[in-house]
């Protein structure tokens, strides 16, 4: 089952190995991936840039740049998406080793239908409105756009990349989000038109490279103000929109930079209909000349160079400029710029070729020339963002890791934030530098930037520095990207590993996540006897632990001789379920450590290396001996001694005689919690059958994917959750959303609801509960209480005319009606529905009541009339419908019911009882 990467030239490194870790991330090199195997949109033109000096050079500043922030005492820098993405694009190839993007927007296509299917179905618990976000809502996640009203500055739009469209009424505050169900999550760029209502345009795939980007469905467009969006249809299959830009001269004449279908793109209607009007590889960047709608620039990337293209009539045709920044060889040759409004004719750019050195155009971007004499910012393909002051056209801020300033015309260079993960001072890595729209350079000075962290502000960018002038925009930008996810019922802790925001902690009752350690975060886990202790990782199986609740955390993992160089970028580590003391990590090789609470902790190699990583790990609940573990070439081994000192270990599916799955990156094991003989895999891959069972130790297999409208999608299964009481209640989490079944996976539902179409990272049953928690990659944690819903007897009923009333009702669950349906009633009498909340005790008097006092002989009140609805039955049938509340609080409340029907004669009273019921809520 070994995987056949395809690979270029460029990538053969990315392939082969991991970047070097340290105590300090890994620095951002310059080897982007194949985004597309052997069939990308770079394949044959991608070269390695490492010897290029300017490469050299900017590495050398970046490098310095990342020895003074662990200078000053940071744990571990965020942001290493080169090797993010090597890693998550290995995991979405075939076992042919091919990426089709195309496969992507197929998959999301077979989720809508299976979400339309279940529209009003719940099925295993994950109902309509059971759903809670848990945030964090004070750390937002990675944003390249942001768009403000010019009419009313406080009003402003966001683009997560994974986390869709957000907007703020109080100049970002505060954040809501704007439909999680428009169709893509993946907003790169945004565009404004002003007036009454706005116009917006969002541009979805994030084009520049880095391996977690998500894949884009063109351009979707608002005409009522940003309330909802819809989607261009002529633009549903492109992939990646970098930018998109309105005319200052018309507003229907817009200009899209892509990367798929490539080239820059022209519309004259809004975006109903488009030309590509210059072709290229990938347009990273275009914009118009806010003075004048006939000239625009961009930069275009072509045969592995980017150069700066202009046009003087709209964007209708192209020229290659003349001098200057012709050709930047690399994909970190990246280009970015920006008019200086207060000088017609002006262009500055930043560029990655030299580390983010600024050049300058005087003549419209038809001739260019360096101006930065000194160190540039460190730009390179991932972040570089450029403004200038729109009073003042020698005041530049350029964004890479840091932002920095130019009062000299892009002369020189100096810093001014020092930020780091949750903190006042900007989040690393900048996207976007845009001003408030009432900017004059003297009364107003408003500034604010995108960038991994979210948003951020400050009210004088004259003074805005390292130490102070800056603040956070990002309360409730609930758009955080996890890889993994752990949470403790008891205590109500939840934890997590994410994208540049470190591992983040969220104690009970809050929304509000602490820093437990920096840089990327990964896998997570939580010691369910003493959930003090957290454990986590660093990139590479650096293993840390807190042992205050996530306060703070510290490596142990120097004992594990592969961690930082011989790992996933994201490392498989799992708690056994049976020892809290005992945890697996999963490097080139398994090690394992049976006293992770130790103050020292020894690791032992209990799995050599196969010359592939360990992607999963999966310890049997109930029997500490049985581990599997799995590899990213798709082999998977098994043992049945896993406590011995040398455990013995066989191949399930080798690659070789024995093989019977596709050849996969196995994105996850579960082993099931009562026969260890029954077995779980899900594999990798925008292919079908992502979901495979066994439940003979792995000599035969089934498919669970099914097909259909009742089947899951073709896409990696990232996730896998059992039900901790219903052996049959499976839960996945794959790149298109979560889905569920009730019948041990003969079928899948999902819905509309809760993360909806998100990238799902990871699904795990807080320890000692029945709350499924959901690790999202853009829209944060969420979890969701499942509970099924109940119906059950509770007390019998008497005779009438007719028999013995029997009720029986339908499934309680949140936001539904509950049909209640009482047989046998005398015809066409009246009849009550009796509805309560106890059966101990009613008007003081103790339940269940005998009603012989009242002249019924032989009937009882069995619950509480707390309300009672009546009406003449209709043939003896008496139906009645109850609305119940969608508020997820209401979740596991018990009620209970019963029928008293008027049937003249039948006795003193003339009326009889049916049967009681006790209902609980569920989803």
């Amino acid at each position: 089952m070994r995987i056949a990467l395809l690979c270029t030239a460029a990538l053969a490194a990315a392939c082969s190995s991991p970047v070097p870790g340290t105590n300090a991330a890994p620095p951002k090199t310059d080897l982007p991936a194949n985004a597309s195997g052997a069939a990308s949109d770079i394949a044959g033109g991608a070269t390695a840039v490492d010897a290029d000096a300017h490469s050299q050079e900017r590495r050398s500043v970046l490098l310095a740049r990342r020895a003074e922030e662990a200078a000053a005492g940071r744990k571990a820098l965020p942001g290493s998406p080169d090797a993010a993405m090597r890693w998550r694009l290995e995991r979405w190839r075939d076992e042919f080793g091919a990426f089709d993007a195309t496969r992507v927007d197929a998959a999301r296509a077979e989720r809508d239908a299976n979400a339309a299917h279940h529209a009003a179905i719940d099925d295993a618990g994950i109902g309509r409105y059971g759903w809670i976000e848990r945030g964090p809502t004070n750390i937002g996640g990675r944003t390249r756009s942001l768009v403000i009203n010019p009419a009313n500055p406080s009003e402003m739009f966001a683009g997560a990349v994974g986390g869709g469209v957000w907007r703020s009424t109080n100049a970002g505050s505060s954040w809501t989000r704007v439909d999680d169900r428009m169709g893509n999550l993946a907003i790169c760029s945004m565009a404004l038109v002003p007036g009454t209502p706005l116009t917006i345009y969002a541009g979805t795939g994030e084009g520049f490279y880095n391996g977690d980007a998500i894949v884009g469905r063109g351009v979707y467009k608002s005409t009522d103000g940003g309330a909802s969006f819809q989607s261009l249809a002529t633009t549903a299959s492109w992939q990646y929109v970098n930018r998109i830009v309105v005319s200052p001269s018309n507003p229907n004449v817009l200009l899209a930079a892509t990367r798929s279908p490539g080239g820059i793109q022209r519309s004259t209607n809004g975006g109903a209909s488009w030309t590509q009007v210059r072709s290229a590889t990938s347009v990273m960047q275009v914009l118009f000349d806010p003075n004048d709608g006939n000239k625009c620039v961009a930069d275009v990337y072509e045969s592995n160079v980017h150069r700066v293209v202009y046009s003087t009539n709209g964007g209708q045709t192209w020229t290659n400029a003349a001098t200057g920044l012709v050709s930047q060889a690399g994909l970190d040759g990246r280009i970015e710029m920006c008019y200086a409004p207060s000088q017609p004719g002006t262009i500055y750019a930043s560029c990655g070729t030299g580390g983010g050195l600024i050049w300058r155009s005087t003549d419209g971007g038809v001739n260019w020339t360096q101006r930065t004499t000194s160190a540039g910012s460190g730009a390179a393909w991932y972040y570089n963002t450029l403004w200038v002051d729109p009073t003042d056209a020698n005041f530049l801020v350029t964004g890479a890791y840091h932002l920095y300033k130019s009062v000299d015309g892009g002369v020189t260079l100096t810093r001014i934030s020092n930020g780091y993960i949750n903190t006042a001072q900007p989040h690393p890595d900048q996207h976007q530098v845009i001003a408030d729209p009432g900017f004059n350079g003297s009364t107003n000075r408003r500034v604010y930037i995108t960038n991994d962290g979210g948003v951020y502000t400050t009210s004088d960018i004259r003074t805005a520095s390292t130490s102070s002038g800056w603040a956070r925009r990002e309360q409730n930008y609930r758009s955080t990207q996890f890889y993994g996810a752990a949470g403790d019922g008891t205590s109500g802790r939840i934890t997590g590993g994410t994208q540049d925001n470190g591992h983040l902690t969220i104690q009970s009752g809050s929304s509000t996540a602490s820093l437990t350690f920096g840089g990327d975060g990964g896998y997570a886990a939580i010691d369910w006897t003493n959930p003090n202790y957290i454990y986590g990782e660093y990139v590479y199986a650096r293993v840390h632990r807190s042992t205050n609740g996530g306060s703070s955390a510290s490596y142990i993992d120097g004992g594990i001789s592969e961690a930082g160089n011989a790992a996933n970028f994201i490392a498989p580590l799992t708690l056994d379920p049976n020892n809290a003391q005992r945890l697996y990590v999963g490097a080139a090789s398994l090690w394992v450590t049976n006293n992770a609470r130790a103050s020292t902790v020894a690791w032992t190699n209990i799995k050599p290396s196969v010359s592939s990583n360990i992607a999963a790990i999966a310890v049997a609940p109930g029997n500490a001996n049985v581990v599997w573990v799995g590899h990213n070439d798709g082999r998977i081994y098994k043992t049945a001694n896993a406590t011995a000192a040398s455990p013995t270990w066989t191949a399930v599916d080798d690659n070789g005689a024995t093989n019977p799955l596709p050849n996969r990156f196995i994105e996850r094991i579960v082993i099931d919690r009562t026969d260890s003989n029954t077995v779980f895999v899900g594999l990798g891959g925008f292919s079908t059958g992502n979901l495979r069972k066994t439940s003979n130790g792995g000599a035969n297999w089934i498919d669970l994917s099914g097909s259909g409208v009742t089947g899951l999608p073709a896409a990696p299964v990232n996730a896998i959750a059992q039900h901790p009481l219903l052996n049959d209640r499976l839960y996945v989490g794959t790149e298109v959303g979560i889905f569920a079944s009730q019948n041990g996976g003969a079928t899948w539902s999902t819905s509309n609801d809760g993360p909806a179409d998100v990238s799902v990272y990871d699904l795990a049953f807080l320890h000692n509960s029945t709350t499924l928690l959901a690790g999202t990659h853009g829209r944060g944690l969420w979890t969701i209480a499942i509970r099924e819903p109940a119906v059950t007897a509770l007390g019998p009923g008497c005779a009438g005319t007719n028999g013995v009333p029997l009720l029986s009702a339908t499934a309680p669950r949140l936001g539904s009606n509950v049909t209640f349906t009482c047989l046998g009633l005398r015809q066409n009498q009246f009849a009550w529905m009796v509805y309560g909340f106890s059966t101990t005790t009613w008007n003081g008097n103790p339940l269940p009541l005998n009603l012989s006092s009242y002249g019924m002989p032989g009937c009882f009140a069995h619950t509480s009339a707390d309300l009672t609805v009546g009406a003449v039955n209709t043939g003896g049938i008496l139906l009645a419908n109850l609305p119940l509340s969608a508020a997820p609080s209401t979740l596991g409340s018990v009620f209970h019911a019963q029928t008293l029907g008027v049937d003249p004669g039948v006795n003193a009273l003339g009326g009889v009882v049916s049967n009681a019921l006790t209902l609980t809520i569920g989803n």
